[in-house]
């Protein structure tokens, strides 16, 4: 029988910081979840030193929880997940969107070395969240035995994981920042200087949806506030974010002729709200472009979880 193996995942987020302690089986032995307010301190610098310190706090009341799973040689390390856009292989943050103030962040090393610190002598391994929620769908959700696949996460920000031919399509570290694609040329047009605006991510997310309603009326602080007021003029932005998704969704298809394509994240909650119309229109796109690209989309069974699972997966892989 093959010896358990453990490690630990961190899922670090716009708005909230997940973490957990899981065996070779991808099962949890143990799940935290923290908002993080980016904003709370008024300085990157300040938020970036609490960040890596609360990681380490946990970090560390997990090995003194679990001795005998966090020492020896059946631990593996410590993987951290994070929104981007970073490079991988450097283990850094690279102007993170969701991060105000945040510029080149080497976030790994700032890790590895806090832990280090408190006797915790680990590696720490390093990848984009929407990767690693493609790897963990691989590992332990609906992709497993799949070669190539898709997971679009699509919460306070949106991520794209493409796994092509088994392994993450990125290039020296980057890549698959699909979110980040252009779905509003005329409005880019009208406001060159407003990129982000004009995106999937800009459309479609959390932080998106909100910025627009504000945008018309919306005193609210919040997607959920959003969605309670059941306001009909509201409509129209949800009809955007099922045609934004659609056209990342298309894209992904003739790019790379995927097997299929999941949805994570936590705007997943209100999927009755974008999910029907979403698959409505990429059906209708695909079909026009040819039939042969279409693949089915469907909801990570991994969930909301996916990027601290494979956050904890990645040891396994880099080790």
């Amino acid at each position: 029988m093959k010896k358990s193996t453990y490690t630990i995942g961190f899922d670090l987020g716009g708005t909230k910081l997940a973490a957990a302690i899981l065996n070779n089986k991808g099962e949890m032995l143990d799940f935290i979840k923290v908002p993080v307010d980016m904003k709370r301190e008024g300085s990157a610098t300040k938020t970036q030193k609490r960040v890596i310190g609360l990681m380490t706090d946990i970090a560390m009341d997990f090995k003194k929880r679990y001795p005998k799973e966090t020492s020896g040689k059946q631990f593996l390390g410590i993987g951290l997940a994070s929104a981007g856009p970073l490079n991988a292989e450097e283990g850094k943050l690279t102007h993170p969107v969701n991060y105000p103030g945040w510029k080149i962040v080497p976030i790994r090393d700032l890790l590895q070395k806090a832990v280090h610190a408190q006797g915790f002598k680990t590696k720490v391994h390093f990848q984009h969240d929407a990767t690693a929620a493609a790897l963990a769908e691989g590992w332990v959700g609906g992709a497993k035995n799949m070669n190539s696949f898709a997971v679009v996460s699509v919460g306070t920000g949106v991520g794209s994981g493409v796994i092509f031919n088994g392994m993450p399509a990125q290039s020296r570290g980057r890549g698959s920042e699909y979110g980040h694609t252009i779905v509003d040329y005329r409005k880019l047009q009208e406001n060159p200087e407003k990129l982000h605006h004009c995106t999937v991510e800009g459309v479609a997310s959390g932080t998106g949806l909100l910025r627009r309603a504000k945008e018309m009326g919306f005193e609210g602080n919040s997607v959920e506030e959003l969605v309670v007021s059941k306001d009909s003029k509201y409509e129209v932005l949800f009809q955007d974010m099922s045609l934004a998704l659609a056209c990342l969704c298309y894209d992904l298809s003739i790019g790379y002729n995927l097997e299929r394509i999941f949805l994570s994240g936590g705007l997943i909650k209100i999927k009755n709200l974008y999910l029907a119309d979403l698959k409505k229109h990429y059906k209708s796109m695909i079909q026009q472009m040819n039939p042969d690209f279409e693949c089915k989309i469907e909801i990570a069974r991994t969930k909301n979880t996916a990027g601290v699972l494979g956050a904890g997966y990645l040891p396994h892989l880099y080790s």
